[in-house]
């Protein structure tokens, strides 16, 4: 049995191993081949392994100097005063301690040797298991793999080691009890240490075998991947997949990093442990009442004669019930107390008549109807068999409809992500640029699935910069999602969940009757899919306009500005009631503008806009100019964005068809965010005013101040130069292209302008 003391163990785990994160180096794997995915289990749906690439060490002495630079904003300090100002006095000196012996115990682990050479990590779904009170899936299965120098992984698998003890000590300390426990043992070629828990069968478990420490989570993880680093056992490696072996051959090299995540197997242990419970959850058993209490007169007086029935007066109790059957001719639940308390008063005929009115009614409820002790006169006749069966019959029928429908819910559910098979991606670095690569590898069976119209149909793009002026900074060009085919698609899942589902689109039906609208119709008919965002200029003066191609232009002038006349008439109406919300109603007005005929303003909560129809596009625009200059540079009147050298010099362009392509602006990130918390800070300033109590008030000043000071840590990342991207297409995989540049030690912004 569980005892009081939960809280106190878990907040003594909680705390140990929340200080051993905060105080541990972040591991880096250093130099040499990937050669751990061979140790990862061949079941796990997550792979990643990685490895220190020297070209990429200016990035982490770029990192380097803005945690240099939170260190030393005093941020840490105020976070523990902040901590400290909720404990009591006694609480501060405790946590004091555990800091202090947790950061003995990280020192005694070499966290740059750790991973010298390599890492890995591998994930898989926990077995299901049934319990008394229901189901227990525990802790994922987990492994990482560090691969360092031999002698330094001894060193360290006993640094490790004490690790564990400490978080068992302080653990035990706490709840007062064993609760965990550490011990050592011996496997061929291995040396383990397993932290155990007294009351699960869950474990964390450090090994050691020549030069690879191995931290895993469950015992089965621990012993497979020694088996596969030792290449005995019949456990295959997830390198071992043909689809693993497939994708990475139709990747670059990887020299950083290489991600591997097996959709459908994760998916199938998700069916697998779903479809278990519904099997479980769906057996026989007592079913809702239905058809009751719908009249207030027939409540009163059922709950009236239940009590009466409850006092002994059985006499009274029925004629409570006769009125209120009076009042709710339909209501089972009257119905079936009727039968109760006529059987009580000795009419056993009306109470088998009764009975079986009140289950024809809907009371199919046969658990209590077999073990009521007021029906107790009426079992063996064949009138209250009969009843009962029929109780039982719709139960388990109703019951295997709810059965159908959950099944089709959840095959549809996962049948949005199933259309794919596999997800791999690699990253490499070359001088101050790194590259990733990534294919998302779709199911052989994937064209077959309702959601594949949804994202596998849209037509290809062949044309980047017809809209993208010389002037623009940032762009995205996509084909999109298929509307039409999505709202299809969400109809058909309702009609999928059976008679709940298509009550509840009847019921979205009957409101679009109400508004006067269909979605079907008037928004997903006329919206193509392809997208196009543009933003011209940086900072404050930056102005950005959204393209969203149309199949009717006539069509969707006409519903944009309906929806802006509803939505406006809906928010002055609410206004009415709360004036603040009035300045959230959408107002427009015809736009004069020679290069914009037919386009109109748009202010919405503050915001200036722009919006119209043309060139086969819906346009939305924070600038008038900026939305004609697109529009000019569409009809050759300027040049467009070939023209610009940076960014040609540092986008991907896609040759041939493709389904997106971006590129984004990075070089005034750092002041960008610094600007954002500065603003924040400073709009936090009058909160504390608002607040009475002093306690909450004193906390919230302490947490403006070190937003405030964040903000000239951030001015710190101002190393990005640009990101770019591009997607093809083959009808079986999406393979996506993406290259971030950074700026060189000689190029970055001097630390006063960062500032």
């Amino acid at each position: 049995m569980m005892k009081n003391r939960n809280r106190s163990r878990v907040v003594g785990l909680i705390a140990v191993v929340a200080m051993v994160a905060l105080v541990c180096p972040a591991a880096q794997a250093k130099g040499g081949k990937f050669t751990l995915p061979a140790a990862v289990p061949g079941d796990v749906f997550l792979c990643v392994a990685e490895r220190h690439n020297p070209e990429r060490d200016f990035l982490d002495q770029y990192w380097g100097e803005v945690w240099e630079a939170l260190q030393a904003s005093g941020v840490g300090t105020d976070l523990v005063d902040l901590v400290n100002s909720l404990l009591s006095e006694g609480q501060q000196d405790e946590l004091e301690r555990l800091k202090e012996r947790a950061s003995q115990l990280v020192a005694g682990v070499d966290w740059d040797q750790l991973d010298a050479r390599e890492f890995a990590f591998g994930y898989r779904m926990p077995a299901l298991q049934k319990t008394e009170g229901g189901y227990n899936m525990g802790p994922p299965d987990m492994v990482f793999l560090f691969r360092g120098e031999a002698e330094g992984a001894a060193k360290n698998f006993e640094g490790l080691v004490a690790i564990l003890q400490g978080i068992a000590e302080e653990v035990n300390k706490a709840a007062g009890e064993e609760m965990l426990q550490v011990e050592r043992k011996e496997l061929p070629g291995a040396k383990v240490g397993r932290l155990g828990m007294a009351w699960a069968p869950i474990s964390l478990n450090v090994a050691v075998r020549s030069d690879v420490i191995v931290i895993a989570v469950g015992d089965p993880m621990l012993e497979e991947t020694l088996g596969l680093l030792a290449g005995q056992g019949s456990k295959k490696a997830i390198s071992a997949d043909p689809r693993f072996a497939s994708v990475f051959k139709k990747l670059p090299p990887a020299e950083d990093l290489m991600f591997f995540f097996d959709m459908q197997r994760m998916l199938g242990d998700i069916r697998g442990i779903a479809e278990e419970i519904i099997e479980s959850e769906m057996s026989p058993k007592e079913s809702a009442v239905v058809n009751a209490y719908q009249n207030e007169d027939a409540v009163a007086l059922n709950k009236e004669a239940v009590m009466a029935a409850q006092d002994g007066d059985h006499a009274k109790a029925l004629e409570l019930i006769l009125k209120a059957h009076e009042a709710d001719p339909a209501d089972s639940v009257v119905m079936y107390n009727m039968s109760c308390f006529y059987c009580l008063t000795g009419s056993k005929e009306e109470a088998l008549k009764w009975l079986g009115n009140a289950v024809d009614g809907g009371f199919n409820n046969p658990k209590l109807i077999s073990a009521d002790p007021d029906l107790k006169d009426l079992r063996g006749d064949p009138r209250y068999e009969a009843a009962l069966a029929k109780a039982t019959q719709v139960v388990a029928n109703g019951q295997k409809g709810q059965a159908k429908a959950v099944h089709g819910i959840l095959k549809r559910i996962l049948d949005v992500p199933g259309i794919v098979d596999h997800i791999a991606s690699i990253e490499y670095t070359d001088g101050y640029t790194t590259h990733a690569e990534s294919m998302v590898v779709l199911a052989p069976d994937a064209g077959s699935k309702p959601f594949y119209d949804v994202v596998g149909k849209q037509q290809p793009l062949t044309t980047f910069d017809r809209y993208l002026p010389a002037e623009t900074v940032s762009y995205s060009v996509s084909n999109g999602l298929d509307f039409a085919a999505l709202y299809k698609f969400i109809e058909d899942s309702f009609h999928e969940a059976g008679p709940q589902g298509e009550e509840m689109w009847a019921y979205w039906t009957k409101k679009q009757q109400e508004w006067e609208i269909d979605v079907a119709r008037d928004l997903t008919g006329w919206i193509d899919g392809q997208m196009v965002t543009v933003q011209i200029g940086q900072g404050m003066a930056s102005t950005s306009v959204l393209m969203l191609k149309v199949t009717d232009e006539a069509m969707a002038r006409e519903k944009v500005a309906s929806a802006i006349e509803f939505a406006s008439t809906a928010m002055k109406e609410l206004a009415a009631s709360n004036p603040m919300l009035g300045m959230y109603a959408p107002r427009t007005s015809p736009l004069t503008h020679e290069k914009l005929e037919g386009f109109y303003n748009l202010a919405f909560a503050m915001q200036p806009m722009v919006w119209g129809v043309a060139d086969g596009y819906l346009i939305f625009g924070t600038s008038a100019d900026a939305v004609a200059l697109c529009l000019e540079t569409a009809a050759g009147d300027h040049p467009n964005i070939r023209s610009n050298k940076q960014v040609m010099a540092e986008a991907l362009l896609p040759e041939g068809k493709f389904a997106s392509v971006s590129f984004t602006d990075k070089r005034g990130l750092g002041q960008q965010l610094s600007v954002v918390l500065g603003m924040v800070s400073m709009a936090g300033m009058g909160i504390p005013m608002l607040i009475p109590d002093p306690d909450i008030r004193q906390a919230v000043v302490k947490v403006v101040g070190i937003v405030g000071k964040l903000s000239p840590v951030v001015a710190k990342i101002n190393f990005y130069k640009s990101t770019a991207a591009y997607t093809t297409f083959d009808g079986k995989a999406w393979h996506t292209r993406e290259v971030t540049h950074y700026q060189s030690p000689a190029e970055r912004p001097s630390a006063t302008a960062a500032q």
